[in-house]
């Protein structure tokens, strides 16, 4: 496994805005990349008694990301985050029976435990990183087809965004509910989006479709709760992950050959640089890397 010491750089802002969700995994107007090369499949001989299809109209054919395919080939690329130095002391968000605290019954009703890193003692991975290509040179279409089907849920659960962290396409449907007694907002920070802020009764739900990639995560708060803060990430490709409890990714079927890859954690914002950091994909195989996040850069509370 190829190893990069690598410092989190704050750049750019983070953009977004809202309060709410559970999520379980992981769509809108997409507008073609011409760098990206389509593969070009023969088109099935016409039945007679077919009727001739429906031109699509021009907003269905904005609405779906486009599907592209590279004869350099797909391959895959796994790895982890993991902390690189001591791993820092968080303090409680809200303390379990804190009848000072807002709607306490619920929000209080446990620990609310701070996100901003979470790391596995063992394996010293890093929670709830996103390792993305921004820019890739190719999109495998069954890539797409799999993340479209993907039913994403962002939910409230005891005052705490679930999950802290998701990804999502362009054009595909995000479910925004709440699982509390009572009531939030989800004020969504995004930039090519625009705000977005909607207030959630408790049991309500409401869908969002992002329009536009965001190219980076956009941060989610509620304003009735302020210690809630959640980040989406918006593309128009499928190549997105985010590390599990032990730091572990995986992203399949990316193009092969040399792409850049994004890696954003939130205590350190990126920790490539901004634009990526090059790596080369084999084709028909499978591709290691470690990305080490700084933990001297680490702003943890």
């Amino acid at each position: 496994m190829k190893s990069y010491r690598l410092s989190g750089f704050m750049i750019g802002s983070l953009i977004l805005s809202g309060c709410g969700g559970t999520t379980s995994l992981e769509n809108a107007v997409v507008v073609p990349d011409p760098t990206v090369k389509v593969a070009q499949t023969a088109a099935p001989a016409a039945s007679k008694e077919a009727a001739p299809a429906a031109a699509p109209t021009a907003e269905a054919a904005k609405a779906a990301p486009a599907a592209a395919a590279s004869s350099d080939g797909f391959g895959t690329l796994k790895g982890k985050v993991v902390l690189e130095g001591g791993k820092p002391t968080l303090k409680f968000l809200v303390n379990k029976g804190d009848a000072g605290v807002k709607d306490s019954s619920v929000c209080a009703a446990d620990n609310v435990i701070n996100e901003v890193i979470q790391v596995d003692d063992a394996s010293k991975g890093v929670k709830n990183a996103l390792v993305y290509i921004p820019k890739p040179t190719a999109v495998n279409p069954d890539a797409l087809k799999a993340v479209q089907a993907a039913k994403v849920v962002f939910d409230q659960k005891n005052c705490v965004f679930k999950p802290h962290v998701l990804g999502l396409l362009k054009g595909q449907t995000l479910d925004v509910v709440s699982s509390d007694t009572v009531g939030h907002n989800v004020n969504a920070k995004m930039r090519a989006n625009g705000a977005s802020n909607n207030l959630l009764s408790p049991g309500q739900k409401t869908t969002f479709v992002p329009k536009a990639s965001e190219g980076r995560p956009s941060e989610v708060t509620c304003d009735i709760h302020p210690w809630m803060k959640a980040y989406w990430l918006i593309l128009d490709n499928p190549y997105f992950a985010i590390t599990n409890d032990k730091g572990e990714f995986e992203i399949k079927l990316a193009p092969a050959g040399t792409q850049k890859i994004v890696v954003w954690q939130e205590a350190v914002q990126f920790v490539t640089p901004a634009s990526g950091l090059d790596v080369t994909i084999a084709k028909d195989g499978v591709t290691e890397q470690e990305f080490k996040v700084d933990g001297s850069k680490v702003k943890a509370n």
